[in-house]
């Protein structure tokens, strides 16, 4: 029988026909779904971008004019030195403003200028030198006085070539008589620093974001250029479209200097202000023409690679047949008597003539697949024994599993124990050295003192007899006028005395000290022999007492390290349900971190706060240090056991880990409440108040 149409032929043309239609939709859908998209992504990102900033500035410039009327009104007529004072802290800690000017209009209807406040640490800075916002910078932005009248605010730029970005704020004051009748114009200048708006406007690479005055002109931008030249951009579509639009933002699309552009808008109600960004069209859609041809691309080598495995499979396919076809004819010349007649014209039909050739050789077959069953008996069987090995083997790795956890068990209990003990043993060290140094300074200078005089004393009694001891202790005394030697001496006897009844009383102090830091080290050790139970004895107790006492555990190492630290407490009569010893551990822990991240950091303010405060619920200790803070990257890891960013001799990585769960079993929590790269860090401890009603601790 001849083919006519070859089964691998209808699969290739099939599977060609196919591919191609779908590449082609595929790509159709996807540049159109693409660029939608796309558009639409920019212009939410673009729209919050400057909705957001517009929102920033907005803040900022009604805190910088609420600053502007206060220095008006206290440093106007009859203002009081006190709150000057006052309000010169404040500016100082300000992060926007850096001058400030009061001006007040003479006779002839000039403004002069009438006091002025600086920040010094910016013009240091900037190098700036004391005549720089007096005559350099109004001399080249001259303050609008006219506008300042006019408006109840004005902004202008007050960005110079080679001069720091400033933005100048200025409000009018009108000073009024007995009768309510205007006797005096002032003007409240203040100049803000544009760097915290600037960090805010580099969004990327392709994003450029400007912010406007009432005229139009750029006030702050990436580019020092733009700035100090004032670029006017009255004529942009965008900014058009902002001074018309009746919304507070908006987006669009338009073009500007022949190209096409994706821009939002934001309007600043104060000053008339505007932000709007914008984004080339070309630039925005270089991914969705980079992803289309990589698409391309790939649909090419897909394309390729399909019609190759086409071509194999096919064959594959085919010639199976074939030589089936050729086995069967051999197989079956002259054996069947039933003819079965097939009318296709493929391989398929050549198939079936043959498989009518076949039944005579079913017994034969039957005989072949008995002998095959018995082969595949005898594998099971094998494989049978091959699976119970395996199962063996599986059983041993686990065991050797379980004493690798047990030994990790092991090794953390002791990596707990270590580092709990470490505190109480510190503040044991640093009250030891502290007794060592007085022995050394103090008991040892009166020792010398009272051995000096016994043996002048018996030296005189030896030489000259008691007469002469006692002629010689009525002499006058030359370091102590009006005393004779006796009284020197008895003088000097009874400061000593004075000293040991201080020097025992100290004494008594520091031995129970260091008994109570042993009994911590004893309750310590006692409690890591369970490994998963907080076993704390809870008690109702006020918590400022025992905060008190965890700072006199840490007071002497402080000492040791120069740092200071500060205790604020506001709820003396507070009681919560905690155990004395574990939240004694928590603070310590907490104090020495925060120690440990104070001295890493190289600055002159070395100090440690410790503040209480609440609610009607709930007890909060805040531990705020000015150390180096806590990296963006390491917060999420920052109560993991066994993490830690010290030396493996400075820490363990376990502290945080234990006093969070410590606190946690008092049915509260241990949080970072904030922190900046730095700056410092503030941990906060949150503890349930103690209820009256029903005896439990509040939830």
């Amino acid at each position: 029988m001849k083919l006519r149409f070859s089964i691998r032929y209808k699969i290739l043309s099939m599977v060609t026909a196919l591919l191609v239609a779908a590449i082609v939709l595929y790509l159709m859908l996807a540049t159109m779904i693409f660029r939608q998209d796309k558009m639409e992504l920019v212009f939410d990102l673009n729209k919050s971008v400057v909705s957001t900033l517009a929102t920033e500035v907005d803040t900022a410039l009604h805190g910088v004019t609420d600053k502007l009327r206060l220095y008006t009104f206290l440093f106007g007529e009859g203002s009081r030195s006190k709150d000057q004072s006052v309000f010169r802290e404040v500016v100082a800690g300000d992060p926007l403003l850096v001058h400030l000017e009061l001006f007040e209009q003479n006779v002839s209807g000039q403004m002069i200028s009438d006091h002025q406040i600086t920040d010094p640490t910016f013009s240091k800075t900037y190098g700036l030198d004391e005549q720089f916002f007096k005559t350099k910078l109004s001399g080249l932005r001259p303050i609008p006085f006219q506008s300042i009248r006019s408006n109840s605010i004005s902004i202008w730029n007050a960005t110079i070539e080679n001069g720091p970005a400033l933005l100048g704020v200025g409000i009018p004051v009108i000073r009024e008589g007995a009768h309510g009748v205007p006797e005096k114009m002032m003007a409240a200048i203040g100049y803000i620093k544009a760097d915290l708006f600037l960090k805010n406007l580099k969004t990327s690479n392709l994003t450029q974001v400007f912010i406007l005055g009432s005229d139009n002109r750029v006030l702050v931008h990436p580019s020092a250029e733009l700035m100090y030249n004032m670029a006017d951009l009255s004529n942009l579509e965008i900014v058009k479209e902002m001074r018309r639009s009746q919304v507070p933002s908006g987006v669009m699309e338009y073009s500007d200097q022949g190209k096409k552009e994706l821009g939002a808008f934001a309007k600043i109600p104060t000053g008339n202000m505007g932000v709007y960004s914008q984004v080339e069209t070309e630039k925005a859609f270089l991914a969705v023409k980079s992803l289309i041809r990589r698409s391309i691309l790939f649909a090419l080598i897909i394309s390729t690679i399909t019609f190759i495995a086409t071509i194999f499979f096919s064959k594959t396919l085919t010639s199976p047949l074939r030589r089936l076809m050729a086995a069967m004819e051999r197989v079956s010349n002259g054996k069947l008597d039933t003819e079965l007649k097939i009318k296709t014209f493929d391989e398929i039909a050549v198939l079936s003539h043959s498989f009518n050739r076949m039944t005579q050789d079913l017994k034969s077959s039957r005989l072949q697949l008995e002998e095959i069953n018995r082969e595949l008996e005898s594998k099971v069987i094998d494989r049978t024994k091959k699976l119970e090995e395996q199962n063996r083997a599986v059983k041993e790795a686990q065991e050797a599993l379980l004493r690798t956890t047990r030994l990790a068990s092991v090794g953390e209990i002791a990596g707990r124990t270590a580092h709990e003990v470490l505190n109480p043993l510190t503040s044991l060290m640093a009250r030891i050295q502290k007794v060592q140094k007085r022995l050394n300074d103090e008991i040892l200078a009166n020792k010398n003192l009272m051995g000096d005089i016994v043996g002048a004393w018996k030296k005189d009694l030896e030489e000259k007899g008691l007469d002469g001891l006692l002629k010689g202790l009525k002499e006058p005394s030359k370091v102590k006028p009006g005393f004779n030697l006796l009284q020197e001496d008895l003088d000097n006897f009874n400061d000593i005395f004075s000293g040991w009844d201080k020097d025992l009383s100290t004494l008594d102090s520091d031995t129970k000290f260091l008994m109570q830091q042993a009994i911590r080290i004893e309750k310590i050790l006692r409690q890591m022999r369970s490994l998963t139970v907080v076993s704390s004895q809870l008690s109702r107790l006020k918590v400022e007492p025992l905060i008190h006492e965890a700072v006199n555990i840490v007071a002497d190492l402080f000492a040791k390290n120069k740092v200071e630290i500060v205790e604020k407490y506001t709820l003396s009569a507070a009681e919560a349900r905690v155990d004395h010893d574990e939240l004694i551990q928590v603070l310590t822990n907490m104090l020495r971190n925060s120690l440990q991240a104070v001295l890493e950091k190289n600055g002159s303010q070395k100090k440690v706060e410790i503040e209480t405060s609440g609610t009607d619920t709930k007890f909060f200790i805040d531990i705020i240090d000015t150390g180096v803070g806590i990296a963006e990257e390491n917060m999420p890891k920052l109560f993991e056991s066994q993490f830690s960013t010290k030396k493996p001799d400075e820490g363990t990585g376990l502290g945080l880990s234990i006093s969070r769960r410590f606190v946690r079993s008092f049915n509260g929590d241990l949080y970072v409440l904030r922190t900046s790269v730095n700056k410092g860090t503030t941990f906060r401890i949150e503890i349930p108040l103690f209820t009256e009603a029903d005896g439990q601790v509040a939830a």
